[in-house]
């Protein structure tokens, strides 16, 4: 079955050139006579959805295109804005640990103005890894000054003493070792007792307090002296509960260290001449 919308045979020509001819004829029929314009409306009014399904892909890969760099566009600027936010954190964080050691630098200022004896500052440059034994190490040894047995505090108590030196670093040992004691007095009435650590950097107990002593949470504790290390007066402690235990003759008392032992970055050493010579 033949289609008859393809031009086939010998025919084809000859309907070619009527055609041609007679499309050349409308078009110069319409250019010097305007034989169409009445109906060149309907005919834009039929040719239009073709016009438009050819155009269709175009606009629509033009669409895709300003789409797609649109959204690109908005993910670069994302990445840009969050990069732009991650340094400001940072800078504010760095700010705020400034605030922060200007705070502790002012505190400890004010507390070495308070003390009577001559001080020398240092700061702390590490810790001991050793998890039975509470030490840190400062950047001042005996070529600064440092001796063993010279007594360490910081901005808020007493937390410790010398117990080796090198040429620039010296190493302290808590008070809240196990090993280390502090002869102490209560604050509020006069009370003598010892100060001894736990190996719990907030957590130290008062020994041999006898049930009958009048001493209750909140009390302060200060260095007594009667060790000859530590000046009289200075704080170390605060009670933070008494329990009385029935068999047992002593209170079993729990103590809080003033000293920010595990977070303290600048320290005071304390010159006494007296333990030099020992």
């Amino acid at each position: 079955m033949k289609n008859s919308f393809f031009f086939t045979g010998k025919v084809s020509g000859v309907r070619f050139f009527i055609l041609a001819a007679l499309s050349i004829g409308m078009i110069v029929a319409d250019a010097h006579y305007h034989a169409f314009t009445t109906v060149r409306p309907y005919f834009t009014w039929l040719v239009t959805p073709i016009q438009l399904v050819v155009n269709a892909p175009k606009q629509m890969l033009s669409w895709a295109g300003d789409h797609l760099e649109s959204r690109e566009d908005l993910v670069l600027e994302n990445q840009g804005l969050n990069e732009e936010l991650l340094i400001l954190r940072s800078k504010l964080q760095k700010l705020n640990a400034l605030r922060a050691e200007n705070v502790r630098l002012r505190e400890l200022l004010d507390a070495s103005q308070r003390v009577d004896e001559k001080v020398v500052m240092a700061e702390v440059i590490g810790f001991d890894q050793n998890a039975y034994s509470h030490k840190v190490l400062i950047d001042k040894g005996f070529s600064s000054g440092a001796y063993v047995g010279q007594p360490v505090l910081d901005a808020t108590g007493v937390l410790g003493q010398v117990v080796e030196t090198a040429a620039y670093t010296s190493r302290v040992l808590l008070i809240a070792d196990a090993s280390h004691f502090v002869p102490v007095e209560l604050a509020r009435t006069g009370l003598r007792s010892v100060l001894r650590g736990t190996g719990d950097l907030k957590r130290m107990e008062l020994m041999s307090v006898p049930h009958t002593a009048d001493i209750k949470k909140g009390d302060i504790l200060t260095t007594s002296g009667l060790d000859k290390r530590f000046p009289i007066g200075y704080p170390v402690g605060v009670v933070r509960s008494v329990k009385h235990v029935a068999g047992n003759p002593y209170s079993e008392i729990d103590v809080v260290p003033l000293a920010q032992l595990g977070r303290s970055r600048h320290v005071m050493l304390i010159d006494r001449p007296e333990l030099k010579r020992q």
